[in-house]
């Protein structure tokens, strides 16, 4: 039987393990698709650079990428926050259009500034805790709780714990 591959969505806050289980994913032959990536290789490696006006640009490498993997059999992981509908919604569709099976991995949730100090300790990336602070809080604030019946997708995974600490 020929293996259906899978379009992963991850779903979680800022240092809520989603680079961790891209790792492993990574390890078991999945392709990650990695948005921070992206704008960092067409940087020279300077994320900073990134270009709200070159989004076109980024994106379409995106879907490029997820055609490709999907075209060669792989499984792919998109790796976001994917903590809104409208987020996962534009990855569901490509999924599906793909006929890949779709799975949306949510992360624990907890309060922002956990995963502020988290993001913080582990890599901060030149910004202060209050600026983590404020990214959590922002996205907790636009967090919906997936539903598979009217966003479309095959399977809901939750990851209770995934090396978040």
């Amino acid at each position: 039987m020929e293996h259906r591959c899978r379009l992963e969505v991850l779903m979680g806050m800022i240092a809520s393990g989603k680079s961790s289980y891209c790792r492993k994913r990574a390890l078991e032959g999945a392709i990650i698709v990695n948005d921070d990536a992206i704008v960092t290789a067409m940087h020279g490696g300077n994320y900073a650079l990134y270009d709200k006006r070159l989004k076109p640009l980024y994106k379409s490498l995106e879907n490029t990428a997820i055609l490709t993997a999907a075209a060669l059999g792989r499984d792919v992981v998109v790796d976001r926050p994917g903590y809104s509908r409208g987020q996962r919604r534009r990855y569901i569709g490509i999924g599906k259009s793909l006929d890949m099976q779709v799975a949306v991995i949510a992360f624990p949730k907890q309060e922002p500034m956990v995963h502020a100090k988290r993001r913080f300790k582990k890599d901060s990336r030149g910004r202060t805790l209050e600026q983590w602070l404020e990214a959590a809080e922002r996205h907790a604030k636009l967090w919906q709780t997936p539903n598979g019946e009217t966003e479309g997708f095959d399977l809901l995974l939750n990851i209770d714990s995934f090396n978040a600490q």
